[in-house]
């Protein structure tokens, strides 16, 4: 029988029960200096049960902040990569709005699928919101399959 992929290969989600390990990295959403919220790249430091939180220390070597954030803030990065000839169902499709870790920096913006990987190797191509252009995107950009995950945020009206 056909095996599924299992939870954290590629797109697939963790398991709402999950919890991630001490040395884990996940995207974390922290409030920033000037009041925003942002997704960063974490470390996840421990996790208490009783209070439902994490402390994740910022990967950012400027930084080097530590942060108590619930569980809605944080999302597990996938931890396989997909083989888009066996799990094609594990892979963000075309036009999918992503989180995605932006080239050289250690933030996740909101990004839209340009290409999927063709094999296990291959990067994701995206294009990152960016006012900045006419359309609204940035030109296509590759990340790493570890570094795209689902976009929990709506759009901001």
């Amino acid at each position: 029988p056909p095996s599924r992929p299992p939870p954290l290969c590629g797109a697939v989600p963790a398991a709402g029960d999950y919890v991630a390990r001490p040395g884990d990295k996940v995207a974390a959403r922290v409030k920033a200096l000037e009041g925003d919220e942002q997704w960063i790249l974490a470390e996840v430091v421990s996790y208490s049960h009783a209070a439902n939180k994490y402390e994740v220390d910022d990967i950012d070597e400027e930084g080097k902040e530590r942060h108590t954030l619930s569980r809605r803030r944080i999302i597990p990065l996938p931890q396989w990569k997909t083989n888009p000839e066996t799990d094609p169902e594990a892979l963000f499709t075309k036009d999918q709005l992503v989180l995605a870790l932006y080239p050289q920096t250690t933030c996740f913006y909101r990004a839209l699928i340009h290409a999927p990987p063709q094999r296990p190797q291959d990067d994701y191509s995206v294009l990152f919101e960016d006012t900045s252009y006419a359309d609204g995107y940035s030109p296509p950009l590759n990340v790493a399959q570890r570094y795209v995950v689902a976009c929990k945020e709506t759009k901001k009206k």
